[in-house]
Parts: C-alpha cells; sequence; structure tokens
C-alpha cells in the first residue's frame, strides 16, 4: 500500500492531536484509521498510549472519551501543534 504523503509527514505530535480532537468529536479507532490509509495498528498504538497516560478512557458505552486534561492540552497546544508549530512552553 502507497503511504499518504501527507499523512507520512505528520510529526508524532500532530498525530497524538489530531487523534485527540477526532476522539473529542466522536470519532472511533477505525474512522481515525481511514484518515491514515487505513494504519488501524498505528491508530490502535496511539490509542492505547494516550489510554496510558490518562489522555482518553472508554466509557460505559464502550467509546473513547477524551480526559479534562487532554481537553485543555488540545485547547492550549492542539491547532497549533497540527498547524505544524510546535509552541515552547513558557518559564
Amino acid at each position: 500500500m502507497r503511504r499518504n504523503s501527507y499523512i507520512s509527514s505528520l510529526t508524532e505530535n500532530q498525530v497524538l492531536s489530531y487523534i485527540l480532537r477526532s476522539i473529542s468529536e466522536g470519532k472511533n479507532e477505525d474512522e481515525i484509521a481511514e484518515r491514515f490509509d487505513g494504519d488501524k495498528e498505528l491508530v490502535k498504538t496511539w490509542v492505547d498510549t494516550l489510554k496510558q497516560v490518562q489522555f482518553i478512557v472508554t466509557n460505559c458505552f464502550d467509546e473513547l472519551v477524551v480526559t479534562p486534561d487532554a481537553k485543555n492540552y488540545l485547547e492550549k497546544y492542539g491547532d497549533s501543534i497540527i498547524a505544524g508549530y510546535i509552541p515552547t512552553p513558557s518559564i
């Protein structure tokens, strides 16, 4: 399978932000994987990682849901990271 050049050029932070944003919009793993050329393994790996850091959880309806910490992250950095600019934290 030929990989989409847009997808293969994304940074890890951009992938993380895209997946978080997609989950916050109610998309499931299969819908997100479509955007990543059907790479379900990539999406599953990120979902598992985001669960470990408690940025997403599975609710009682077996749906993925972003946590308040993840919402704060998206509000603070999401648009900048997706656009390709990674802000430097202020000290």
